[in-house]
């Protein structure tokens, strides 16, 4: 009986040498990975440097490593280099030789090395800004951060939407600061109150589609068939037949329109909802102003046609431009009728993320 209670007691003896082994190999290992990798010199090497530039164990740091092996190192910096996270990329040196001179501290510089190449280039370039609201977005633009601050201060945005909002001019008055687009036969072209096409615009590969009224509507030939999918899918759903009403429409007719709103409403109205000559997405021949041909008299779609075609139009490359909460972006009222074509891959993101193109544009094409 004794000797069984021995071999109990030895057991958990083991037992318990087990877990205490356990135990204080992890606590080594997590030691070795976490304190002792980052607090102590590697090498010899390293060690003789430090020795040399009289600098203590305890300010060991893999980016204190860097600088003196590539002899950049700076006294004045020593505290910086042991909160700076080391980085292995080509540039990384003239990161710490460009931004500490300019007075940014160990957590800035840390902010800086996730920004593109080219924003790093730009910031390269001024003095000393603060960029610790910004350096997280990658749609930030170094170029832009004072009209950031101030759009901040002037609205109750967060800093994700201030800088979307300002990269998409929005703190800029309408038809200012304007640009010629660069390649109008892209399907993700932008056309708006600040992007305007080239002088005398017209696709190439025009087709044309029978209109709600008994006309031939013209619209670029890469849009017929997944309009013709959009009406299909809509007779068969909902048992609905959306008409064209207008697609592409030329400077001219633009012109004629816009200036015949104005003679109606004055300028100011008339920008609310109608496009100046040159700055239509219409003259692009990607936009569809649709019908349901059921309705008689002006009314173009009922609620029940819009939900549909809100909800389905990105399974055909299409989307709502001028969304009825997004008119502070488009800067146009609310259409349930205007369509857009930006491909299926675009759609997708824009109707599942709740965006515009304009915000589609700088979140996911715009390099920064």
């Amino acid at each position: 009986m004794a000797k069984r209670k021995r071999m109990k007691k030895g057991i958990k003896t083991i037992f318990v040498l087990i877990i205490l082994i356990c135990l204080i190999t992890g606590g080594l290992l997590i030691y070795n990975n976490y304190f002792k990798s980052d607090t102590e010199p590697v090498s010899s090497e390293i060690e003789k440097l430090m020795q040399e530039a009289n600098i203590s164990k305890d300010k060991y740091s893999k980016t204190l490593e860097f600088v003196l092996l590539n002899n950049i190192y700076d006294e004045s910096y020593l505290d910086e280099y042991s909160d700076i996270e080391f980085q292995d990329r080509d540039d990384f040196a003239t990161i710490l030789t460009t931004f500490l001179p300019l007075g940014y501290s160990s957590k800035e510089i840390n902010y800086i090395t996730k920004l593109s190449e080219n924003n790093i280039d730009k910031l390269s370039k001024i003095d000393y800004v603060d960029i610790s609201n910004y350096y997280e977005f990658s749609n930030f633009d170094v170029n832009k951060i004072d009209r950031y601050n101030s759009y901040y201060e002037d609205n109750d945005y967060s800093y994700k939407d201030v800088i979307t909002y300002v990269n998409i001019n929005l703190d800029l008055p309408v038809y200012t600061d304007t640009t010629e687009v660069a390649d109008p036969n892209d399907l993700l072209v932008l056309v708006n109150k600040y992007h305007y096409l080239p002088d005398g615009y017209k696709p190439s590969d025009l087709a044309y589609l029978p209109g709600a009224y008994g006309n031939n509507v013209p619209m670029r030939e890469v849009i017929v068939e997944p309009f013709k999918e959009l009406q299909a899918a809509a007779k068969e759903e909902i048992g609905v037949n959306f008409m064209p009403t207008t697609a592409f429409r030329d400077y001219n007719f633009q012109r004629t329109l816009y200036n015949n709103y104005v003679a109606s409403d004055g300028v100011t109205a008339a920008d609310t909802y109608s496009a100046r000559p040159g700055y239509s997405e219409h003259q692009t021949g990607l936009s569809i102003d649709l019908k349901n041909t059921a309705i008689s008299g002006s009314t173009r779609l009922t609620d029940e046609n819009y939900e549909w075609l809100s909800n389905n139009a990105y399974r055909f490359g299409f989307i709502i431009r001028f969304p009825e909460d997004k008119t502070n972006i488009t800067g146009y009222q609310f259409e349930n009728w205007h369509i857009r074509y930006v491909g299926l891959d675009a759609a997708k993101i824009i109707y599942e993320e709740d965006l515009t193109l304009e915000e589609y544009i700088d979140l996911y094409v715009t390099e920064y």
